[in-house]
């Protein structure tokens, strides 16, 4: 019998594929019936859940990694924009917009896990706080844009798209 974590991970890779989250193909991807899935996950809603916290896991340990040394919100920023802008992304990361029914639900549960990340909380003028965000807004579009397996960058633009990202978390926290 597969463990959670296991099933958890073969939901990801039906996920990967593009294909839908239903207990049936996480069954026939982990190699169980039905009922061997739903012993741990008794309905789709409680499967899209833990499938969505095991990625938001995922993501976390990822941004921590990235910036092992980073506690404060300006430091999580920036590590947040060179994670969206270098990570490697797939349909799995849009987990929480799998299930229409519970959409809401999981895209807060997303953003609370989250938030530390994105430099919500920081003060300064109107100039320096629309600076942040506009840095905040070119690392959900480049991620998403991964994910959906939109090319949006050029390989010779790169890295000037993370120095300007970068650049504009800077102007927000400099009077």
């Amino acid at each position: 019998m597969s463990s959670k974590p296991e099933i958890l991970d073969h939901a990801v890779a039906v996920l990967r594929r593009g294909e839908s989250l239903t207990l049936d193909a996480v069954a026939r991807e982990a190699g169980l019936t039905k009922p061997g899935v739903v012993h741990h996950f008794p309905t789709k809603e409680k499967l899209v859940v833990a499938v969505m916290d095991h990625i938001t896991d995922r993501w976390e340990a990822d941004l921590i990694a990235q910036a092992p040394e980073a506690t404060t919100p300006v430091e999580k920023l920036r590590s947040y924009v060179e994670y969206a802008l270098t990570g490697d992304f797939d349909h799995s990361d849009l987990t929480f917009m799998v299930d229409p029914r519970i959409r809401d639900q999981l895209a807060e549960r997303w953003v609370t896990r989250l938030n530390p990340w994105f430099g919500d909380t920081l003060e300064g003028t109107a100039g320096q706080r629309a600076s942040l965000r506009a840095a905040r807004l070119l690392a959900d579009g480049a991620w998403l844009n991964t994910a959906l397996n939109i090319t949006a960058v050029r390989e010779d633009e790169n890295t000037l798209v993370r120095q300007i990202a970068q650049r504009l978390i800077t102007e927000g926290t400099t009077s």
